[in-house]
């Protein structure tokens, strides 16, 4: 796995999902608690805090480049 600029346009990994949406739904929780007790501040920097962190676990890839493998088809042709 490695994180690169150019890694957001490539699938993030699996692994690197769960965990990215698993701290954005608890963080909304957090912030939807602290909003319903008016700590307004908190809830919105635990917001911007999670906003930012799921957008940077885009740019996680795996370690193989995917520029370099692709997959060929061969067709056989035959005459009659």
């Amino acid at each position: 796995m490695q994180f690169s600029w150019k890694g957001y346009w490539e699938p993030t990994p699996k692994g690197i999902r769960k965990i990215a949406d698993s701290l954005l739904a608890g963080a909304m929780t957090v912030s939807t608690i602290s909003f319903a007790n008016d700590n307004k501040t908190v809830a919105v920097i635990v917001l911007v805090v999670a906003g930012i962190a799921k957008m940077l676990s885009n740019f996680f890839t795996d370690d193989i480049d995917s520029t370099t493998t692709s997959t060929t088809t061969t067709t056989t042709t035959s005459g009659s």
